[in-house]
């Protein structure tokens, strides 16, 4: 291929500017993995330190279980006892609880960390069962058990006693009945079956990082949770009933009846899986630096072809020829610019990073661009339009719910503007440059 042919040709400059466009999206899908790949390490940054604090704690419970004697008939006719367990949800439960949190660094990632204090009380009601235990069901109530699900038992750091009536009862470890939640404590209650209704009070010192959540296990369940965080984001079954945020902190209720959840408030031989209705708070951080440069990332080709777009009219309009190599090199440069992006919000956050990477890109774009093309004003034409670029970037995911509208009328702009500029551009005189020299 002659120099002549490939300075002359515009179609084969512009297939050559296509190829490199598609080639420089290796490099950045490499940037995107990367990106990824530091998300994915502060993860396990954040897991090592929670896992010695305590993971985001769910509550369940309390469920009074009581195993129930009845017979059933063998093959030969033969009566032989059958113990099954009855699942008592509170018939009230209500929950106060407090969240101090505090931030604690591992490395250069940070990590939500809270100390709860919850005060959860109700009552159990035995009446609902008497039907069921009239039907040739006998209750074993020297074996009843208070069982209360909590997601990780290492953060509690107190001793939990329950007052039941006006009783108290030390919790042991671990859970009788995995099927109902997979980890917890238990109580051994005195329950008799003269006593229909048991009060119960309770409180929990529980470490837990970034969420808590509970269930609603009451036939009503009240839940009034206040934190000093000032970024909660409320997740789960639920959305509070009221909540109250402000830069001092939120506090937020929740009121949830058992018809607003999907299992009943006692069964017996069965199973339901009640962690379907947890709902509750998630502490979020202000900005997740690794989701907004991921975003960024996923625009590679947009901001790699409108730069190179401008190049090429800058080319077509001044009349001078780029070589391909020009074309590589800013496009790396473009590349550069997430990787810088990436290693500076880290220490600065996402806003300070994107100024100091946008603008070592367009300085460095720019000054290139100055040195290898005859006219200075290319330079200040193409270093424009890059910052107009990076502005434009910006306010996409600054708007993340109207992103694609900006983007769409951004690029129906840009096209605008490009059949502006070459609406007189006569494209078969620069194909073949020789038709100017013919009279």
């Amino acid at each position: 291929m002659s120099r002549s042919f490939l300075k002359s040709s515009i179609l084969l400059r512009m297939a050559i500017i296509a190829f490199l466009t598609l080639l420089l999206l290796i490099p950045a899908a490499i940037v995107e993995s990367l990106i990824k790949e530091r998300s994915e390490r502060r993860d396990s940054a954040i897991h090592e330190v929670s896992e010695k604090w305590g993971l985001p704690q769910v509550i369940s419970g309390p469920i009074l279980t009581i195993p129930i004697r009845h017979f059933v008939q063998d093959e030969k006719g033969k009566e032989i006892p059958l113990i099954e367990h009855l699942h008592i949800l509170p018939d009230s439960l209500a929950i106060e609880g407090q969240l101090s949190t505090e931030t604690r660094a591992r490395g250069i990632y940070e990590v939500i960390l809270y100390n709860s204090q919850l005060s959860l009380s109700g009552g159990f009601n035995l009446g609902d069962i008497s039907s069921l235990l009239q039907n040739g069901y006998t209750a074993i109530w020297n074996d009843a058990v208070i069982t209360i699900g909590i997601s990780d038992p290492r953060g509690i750091k107190e001793n939990v006693q329950m007052v039941i009536g006006e009783q108290a009862y030390s919790a042991s470890a671990g859970v009788r009945f995995p099927d109902i939640v997979s980890s917890g404590i238990t109580v051994l209650p005195k329950v008799d079956g003269t006593t229909k209704n048991y009060s119960f009070s309770f409180s929990l010192n529980l470490n837990g990082s970034s969420e808590i959540q509970f269930c609603p296990l009451g036939r009503q369940t009240t839940i009034n949770l206040k934190s000093s965080w000032p970024s909660p984001s409320f997740t789960g079954a639920f959305l509070p009933d009221s909540r109250s945020l402000s830069d001092s902190g939120f506090s937020c209720n929740w009121n949830v009846l058992e018809l607003n959840r999907n299992f009943p408030q006692f069964w017996l031989n069965k199973r339901y899986d009640v962690s379907e209705s947890v709902f509750g708070v998630r502490l979020l951080q202000s900005v997740d630096e690794y989701q907004k440069t991921l975003r960024t990332a996923k625009y590679a080709i947009l901001i790699i072809s409108l730069t190179f777009l401008a190049f090429f009219l800058s080319e077509v309009l001044s009349k001078e020829t780029l070589h391909p190599i020009h074309y590589s090199l800013v496009g790396l440069c473009l590349v550069l610019f997430y990787l810088l992006l990436i290693a500076l919000s880290e220490h600065f956050g996402f806003d300070s990073a994107y100024f100091i990477s946008a603008t070592s890109i367009i300085v460095l774009i720019g000054l290139y661009s100055m040195a290898i093309a005859a006219q200075h004003k290319t330079a200040v034409v193409i270093a424009t339009v890059l910052c107009l670029i990076y502005v434009f970037l910006y306010i996409v995911l600054q708007n993340e719910d109207y992103a694609l509208l900006i983007g769409s009328l951004g690029l129906l702009t840009i096209m605008a503007i490009v059949m502006y500029l070459t609406r007189k551009v006569d494209w078969y005189t620069v194909e073949n440059p020789e038709q100017q020299k013919q009279p």
